[in-house]
């Protein structure tokens, strides 16, 4: 594997649940002869999405932010990754605000596999995997919309967003990491997820 996976640490704030879901999910890889770089997303400056449809027209689909953000850096991490993770907290039912943006830029990926660009031209099919954590004990589509923008989101850049792992009730810092029962299912899931890649 040229490019390792890509793990997406999403939280807006460090050493919470989201930072530790990451690195159990990174800690999985290793365990099985692996390894990944995770991206601390939180601490990145986006630019947000304008509207502007540019990217419909410009050379190769570049958002007019392209050179101005990591973002389109990123979006390449995910395109040449075997798999990738994202690891986020839930917001009034939804993504963090930096996610969120970052998923909006992905406008470009849209235009770009509806005119069959080359850089998507002979990308393998690839998995994606998620951990959700919310602060709210209880409500029955807590994770949904969340699930769904992250998904058709991923699907231009040919990455199947398998069902994501969900935590309620996590909210203060360490309710992730006095749960070893949870803490043993992310482990688990990148150990798997490493596992199917070497298969792919």
């Amino acid at each position: 594997m040229k490019q390792p996976p890509v793990i997406f640490a999403c939280s807006h704030h460090r050493k919470g649940n989201s930072d530790l879901a990451a690195n159990l999910f990174l800690k999985g890889i290793r365990k099985a002869g692996g390894n990944a770089e995770i991206v601390t997303l939180g601490d990145l400056d986006l630019h947000h999405c304008i509207g502007c449809l540019k990217c419909r027209t410009s050379k190769d689909n570049l958002c007019i932010f392209a050179t101005k953000d990591e973002a389109q850096d990123l979006y390449l991490k995910i395109i040449h990754a075997p798999f990738t993770f994202f690891a986020s907290p839930i917001y009034f039912y939804h993504l963090p605000s930096r996610l969120k943006t970052f998923i909006d830029r992905g406008q470009w990926a849209f235009e770009a596999s509806s005119q069959s660009a080359p850089l998507f031209n002979n990308l393998a099919d690839r998995h994606s995997y998620a951990c959700f954590v919310a602060g709210r004990p209880k409500g029955e589509k807590l994770f949904e919309g969340a699930e769904l923008s992250l998904k058709y989101f991923l699907k231009y850049f040919k990455t199947s967003l398998e069902p994501a792992i969900t935590f309620k009730g996590i909210d203060f810092p360490n309710d992730l990491k006095s749960q070893p029962d949870k803490c043993g299912i992310l482990i688990q899931a990148g150990i798997d997820a490493w596992k199917r890649s070497l298969q792919a």
